[in-house]
């Protein structure tokens, strides 16, 4: 009997676009769209500054670009860079099963790769669907993550890039399986970096793993061998959960686009909240108090009501829930949140009580719902959420999305880079694959 890993190498060598959707080719596209615009905002960012400058001194040259620069570096190399920029702000894409973010790590490694080899668009949409479809699947079935709470992507990316770079590689079923084999045996040990106190600036490792996936792939057409019975371990994956329905279902269908720059956890409080005081014309100054009942990560997240830098504001939901009531959601689209000393903020924050219910936290990963009691001047009004804005069941509308583009473009470039970038995604006439494509400067080798 073959080892489950062996049937996902069978999987990825054989896997096409043209086993799709209309709608997933869609999907797949506005995921790319969604994960260049986070790479724009993060692009200014000091990891994502750090990330090109130790790129720079410890790759060498070669023909895949650095986004919204002039640098041209190995795939891993730029692959490492635009991927630091696009998880930078935590306003990237994510998946409710895999419990992190896929195409922060997926996206820029295929198209680093893409540029270099002359890949089609078929070719990158077909490496960026696999590479989901792999790396969710296996963040999925780890065994006992929900209770290690070990919910990194850096724990398992590397495994999804391995999939991409390896399929656009055309590798045959015997390197492919040693290349997922050599990412998943010797992935990184890593913390969710929302659950820490001293939080730092690189989130989930999502970097680290990028260049994990591509050494792995590397690796392996040298020859290197690793376990090929990792995912047939009962005490590291539930291997049924790897295998089952694969091929028939496309796990990217259900990813979700995020409308507001903070912890996904925090999203459904913040419609919640949101909604309540539209539904009944409560004003922030009128809010006496605002008690959260949410799922058991939300709970445990930071949630400093006096944040000392935009990364802890980003993982606390009584700010968040603050920064919405005192000035709109779309305050929260810009990963900048303004002056995190301001008083009326942190007065409201203080307002904030965050518990954990058993009965949603029952229900996660498949779903992050928040109940939010408003007690305001008004009276005291309750309501709940449990799909956010942006997941598939309720996804953000085309024109939220090109809005969410052009907010982070604008936010991250310069204003000539920013137009330029902002013109070329939505020329009329090409697709939108393409249109992205040009929007980033991608160059396919001829």
């Amino acid at each position: 009997m073959a080892f489950v890993i062996e049937t996902v190498a069978d999987y990825v060598n054989r896997f096409s676009i043209s086993d799709t959707s209309d709608t997933t080719r869609a999907k797949i596209a506005e995921l790319v769209s969604d994960l260049v615009a986070a790479a724009a905002a993060g692009f200014a960012t000091d990891p994502a500054r750090s990330a090109r400058i130790v790129a720079a001194n410890l790759f060498q040259s070669g023909g895949a670009g650095v986004w919204f620069s002039v640098d041209r570096l190995s795939s891993c190399a730029a692959a490492f860079c635009n991927s630091a920029a696009a998880s930078a702000l935590d306003v990237d894409d994510g998946h409710r099963e895999a419990i992190g973010h896929p195409g922060a790590a997926v996206i820029p490694a295929v198209l680093a790769e893409g540029e270099v080899i002359g890949a089609s668009e078929d070719d990158l949409l077909s490496a960026i669907a696999v590479g989901y479809e792999v790396g969710i699947r296996i963040a999925a079935a780890q065994t006992d993550r929900i209770e290690r709470r070990d919910y990194a992507t850096g724990r398992w990316s590397s495994i999804a890039v391995a999939a991409s770079v390896g399929h656009l590689r055309r590798l045959e079923r015997g390197a492919l399986a040693q290349a997922l084999a050599i990412a998943a045996t010797h992935r990184a040990c890593q913390i969710p970096s929302g659950t820490s106190k001293k939080l730092g600036q690189i989130k989930e490792g999502i970097p680290w793993s990028t260049l994990g996936g591509y050494f792995a792939v590397d690796l392996a057409q040298q020859g290197v061998t690793a376990s090929l019975d990792i995912f047939d371990i009962a005490s590291l994956f539930e291997g049924g959960l790897i295998t089952g329905s694969l091929g028939s279902t496309f796990k990217i269908d259900a990813t979700y686009t995020k409308p507001y720059c903070c912890c996904r956890w925090i999203h459904s409080s913040i419609d919640a909240l949101l909604m309540l005081m539209q539904n009944h014309g409560v004003g922030a100054d009128a809010i006496e108090a605002i008690v959260v009942d949410t799922i058991g990560p939300a709970a445990r997240l930071n949630n400093k009501t006096a944040p000392t830098s935009h990364f802890e504001a980003q993982f606390s939901v009584p700010y968040c829930l603050a920064v919405a009531a005192i000035e709109g959601a779309q305050a929260l689209l810009t990963p900048d949140m303004g002056d995190l000393t301001d008083a009326a903020r942190i007065d409201l924050a203080r307002k904030v009580m965050v518990r954990a219910d058993p009965d949603l936290d029952a229900s996660f990963p498949a779903q992050t719902g928040s109940r939010v009691c408003l007690v305001s001047q008004l009276g005291s009004f309750e309501g709940r959420v449990d799909f956010p804005k942006g997941d598939s069941r309720n996804p953000m509308t085309p024109d939220e999305i090109g809005q969410k583009f052009r907010t982070l473009v604008r936010y991250g470039l310069e204003p000539a880079r920013a137009e330029r970038t902002i013109v070329a995604a939505e020329a009329i006439g090409s697709s939108k694959m393409s249109n992205i494509l040009d929007a980033i400067g991608y160059r396919k080798a001829v």
